[in-house]
């Protein structure tokens, strides 16, 4: 309202259109506008004497003639044409429900800001934001909290592997002394993640008790305002240290103000125009860069320097770190193959064959895969890089059977029965003998029903009648044959053959 003032002022004064442009620097279509809806208010130039309460008036009034003759465009009077539509549903519906209606409906081509333009022109009571306030909290109290980001530091060139990456850092700062720590790595995955955790909490020797995240996957499996859901990988780690685990809302940075602010600082200070030779050399130059640069200075709002006050009265408020380092691990989820096996990080793990068919929880540490059904643990396994993990346990009882009972444990066996037992188990293994194991199984399983001497004598008579198979020395032990003697055993009785001629079979010249 002051630049309308001036305008009028000098128009009020004599000085014409293009004076009160060199004057005040305004456009002449602007400074021409106000004279004339000054004009057509009824201001009559140089006419009257005016004090500040007065002009003050007259701009007012000017300004609301500007705005009352004010031509809507080509487009505007495109909405105008809805605007009885408009005003029976303003308030009730949503704007931009309105333009969608309008536009999928009854082909508006006016853009949304033209729209959203009309609208808050004709009914500003509906388009009227509330005022931005701030809420100031009180400092958290010493070693209470931790925010924490992640951000994009650039591109860099890898002398090691000779190419371009794209390089990311991991930021925590701690609450109340402001004192930071700087961890550069090469992707936003979930061990980045966990691995700028542990290192920080080793940088201050000690853990906040609470961690402050935003809402990365890597970390925060659901955000959620009141029941957010971390990953179990991040959940064991809070719970090794003693933190709990509170993330920012989803798009409010506001919420972890300590650590947004400094990352670009440390994009600057730390990363921009320089060059390392290795990821670890970057790691350490980080490292002393949060020492020497970053917590040496004094900060703005605290007025301190972070180093010295996390040394006088945040490190000794720290959680004292666990006397075990954490085990980094991974979860994942596998479904259990017909073969009783779940595949998980490259190789293949058994499960009880039960499960087969189900989909399982499965924590991938450094030196022992263990797998759960909800929160039951089922088994566990020696970590391996590739190939097979069985325990032949998961198997069925009767697959458990095949598998033990290979044939070197079968020959091994066969030997401790008896020399006739040895010798008709080899014969059968001797030719195809996956194809004869399962029948020279079956011939030692039946040291389990009879008598192992008895199984000696039934193999020894099976051999001597040239006959060793399985159903042989069955049919022996069930007769009880291996408990006679020698001359007791029933006698092959020789029938004489009964021999004819053709003429046998010629009756009266015919053939039968």
């Amino acid at each position: 309202m002051s630049d309308v003032k001036e305008i009028l002022v000098q128009w009020d004064g004599g000085t014409g259109v293009s004076g009160i442009t060199q004057a005040l620097g305004y456009s002449r279509p602007t400074v021409r506008k106000y004279v004339r809806a000054a004009e057509r208010a009824g201001l009559v130039r140089g006419a009257q004497r005016r004090r500040e309460a007065g002009w003050e008036q007259v701009a007012r009034t000017v300004l609301e003639q500007v705005a009352a003759v004010r031509e809507p465009g080509t487009v505007a009077k495109e909405v105008a044409r809805f605007h009885s539509y408009l005003a029976e549903r303003v308030g009730d519906v949503r704007v931009t429900v309105l333009y969608q209606r309008l536009h999928d409906e009854h082909q508006l081509e006016a853009s949304w800001g033209t729209f959203y333009r009309y609208v808050r022109r004709h009914w500003p009571e509906t388009c009227r934001q509330g005022a931005w306030v701030t809420v100031r909290l009180p400092e958290p109290p010493a070693g209470e909290e931790a925010q924490i980001d992640f951000f994009y530091a650039g591109r860099w060139h890898d002398p090691e592997e000779g190419r371009e990456r794209r390089l990311y850092a991991f930021l925590m700062t701690l609450g109340h002394s402001r004192h930071q720590f700087l961890y550069p790595v090469l992707g936003e995955d979930s061990r980045a993640f966990i691995e700028g955790h542990t290192a920080g909490f080793a940088f201050f020797n000690g853990a906040p008790r609470r961690l402050i995240p935003d809402n990365l996957s890597a970390g925060i499996l659901r955000p959620d305002l009141y029941d957010p859901r971390s990953n179990r990988a991040y959940g064991e780690l809070a719970r090794h240290y003693g933190c709990l685990i509170d993330p920012s809302r989803v798009r409010h940075p506001q919420d972890k103000p300590k650590v947004e602010r400094n990352v670009d600082y440390a994009r600057e200070s730390f990363f921009r125009g320089r060059t390392f030779a290795s990821l670890k050399e970057m790691r350490e130059q980080a490292r002393a860069w949060s020492l020497e640069v970053a917590g040496r200075r004094v900060h703005g709002t605290t007025g301190e320097r972070p180093l010295e006050a996390f040394l006088a009265r945040e490190q000794p408020a720290l959680l004292a770190l666990p006397a075990r380092a954490w085990e980094f691990a991974t979860w994942t989820t596998a479904k259990v193959h017909p073969d009783c096996h779940l595949q998980a990080g490259g190789a293949r793990y058994s499960v009880p064959y039960r499960l087969v068919g189900k989909r399982l929880d499965v924590r991938l540490g450094q030196l022992i895969v263990a797998i759960y059904d909800g929160a039951t643990l089922i088994t566990t396994h020696v970590r391996r890089e590739r190939g097979r993990a069985t325990r032949l346990d998961h198997y069925p009882e009767a697959a458990q059977a095949f598998l033990r009972y290979t044939p070197q444990v079968c020959l091994q066996s066969a030997e401790a029965m008896g020399p006739a037992t040895d010798r008709l188990v080899r014969e059968r293994l001797e030719v195809h003998a996956l194809h004869n194991l399962r029948e020279a199984q079956a011939i030692l399983r039946l040291a389990q029903r009879y008598d192992r001497s008895r199984l000696e004598r039934a193999c020894e008579r099976a051999l001597s009648s040239g006959d060793g198979r399985y159903r042989t020395v069955r049919g022996i032990l069930e007769r009880g044959l291996d408990l006679l003697a020698p001359e007791e055993l029933p006698q092959p009785v020789n029938a004489g053959a009964f021999l004819r001629g053709p003429s046998a079979f010629v009756n009266e010249g015919k053939v039968f």
